[in-house]
């Protein structure tokens, strides 16, 4: 078996190890886009975060996909659903530290963090609102692997966590999960609400005008999921408006985010550039999914491989 692995991502010189963990197979490193497109074509395992259409079509021995991303919405999915390739996903790499993105930005939005070192910077002494998150209602989109490691984290902080979820059923920490045809409950009560959904059909586009119009005047809303769920026109003006009171976002149609693209104008936004899903330790945890799914493949105990997408699904 030829396992062919390319990721740019930090932290990948973990992925040496397969030599030795899968000494019956051949494992190749390329270390451009040029020679990626040369070793695919004869590979049977690839390893990494993306591949073209037009790359998959001449990878004809691949029969395994795996990749480091959890989101895989831009691969030629339709493609290798259709040649029966499995693909497994990074789920499950994720949940703590994007955890920690979200409880940080709810303290930072609380305690004024980014306008209090904008007035460091600045030489400015002055004394901004101070609130705290403890006490206040948070809902999560998506209760997820991620979604439910942030609600165990605010919980922890005080927070009273409601959520949405694919399949109704009881999450830890998680006092309400509605479906997700019942949005509204979640954006007419919550101060926070935290938007992890997955981007699928059901999902495209379908935080709108609808929704900001419901949302409190004082909420904050947080993006860490797909930027396609949320419609960024309808955002614009509900954020030049002062429909709700403050948007953090990491996720957008176009990234990097142009410097013409209006949503720089606004002074109730706080945007950072993808950051969320990064780490250090990203590589050391997406070995460990790959390591295990290649045991599991090798064997031929494909119901055993962690994170499978489910083309049905959609995620």
């Amino acid at each position: 078996m030829k396992i062919v692995v390319y990721t740019e991502m930090p932290g990948s010189e973990v992925l040496d190890n397969l030599k030795a963990d899968f000494p019956q197979c051949t494992a190749v490193y390329p270390q451009n886009q040029a020679e990626f497109e040369k070793e695919i074509v004869d590979a049977d395992i690839y390893a990494g975060r993306f591949i073209t259409r037009e790359v998959l079509a001449t990878a004809k021995k691949l029969k395994y996909l795996n990749s480091f991303m959890a989101g895989v919405d831009k691969l030629p999915l339709k493609e290798i659903d259709e040649r029966g390739i499995i693909l497994t996903t990074g789920r499950g790499i994720h949940p703590v530290h994007m955890a920690e993105y979200a409880i940080a930005m709810m303290v930072l939005d609380a305690r004024n963090l980014d306008k209090v070192l904008w007035n460091q910077k600045e030489r400015k002494w002055a004394l901004l609102p101070q609130d705290q998150i403890s006490g206040k209602r948070l809902g999560i989109l998506g209760l997820g692997a991620i979604g439910q490691e942030l609600a165990q984290k605010a919980n922890a902080m005080g927070l009273e966590v409601v959520g949405v979820k694919r399949r109704v059923e009881p999450v830890e920490g998680v006092k309400e999960v509605y479906a997700l045809n019942e949005l509204e409950k979640v954006f007419s009560t919550c101060d926070y609400i935290v938007n992890l959904l997955a981007l699928t059909i059901e999902t495209q586009g379908i935080i709108n005008k609808q929704y900001f119009d419901m949302m409190k005047p004082t909420a904050c809303m947080i993006n860490m999921g797909r930027s396609g769920t949320t419609s960024e026109d309808d955002l614009y003006e509900a954020l030049k408006n002062k429909v709700f009171r403050r948007y953090i976002v990491d996720v957008f149609d176009t990234e990097p985010l142009p410097e013409d693209n209006k949503l720089w104008e606004l002074d109730n936004i706080v945007i950072t550039p993808h950051i969320c899903g990064h780490n250090v330790m990203y590589m050391q945890k997406g070995y460990e999914i790959l390591r295990n799914n290649l045991k599991a493949f090798l064997d031929g105990r494909y119901d055993d491989m962690q994170n499978r997408f489910n083309h049905e699904q959609g995620y």
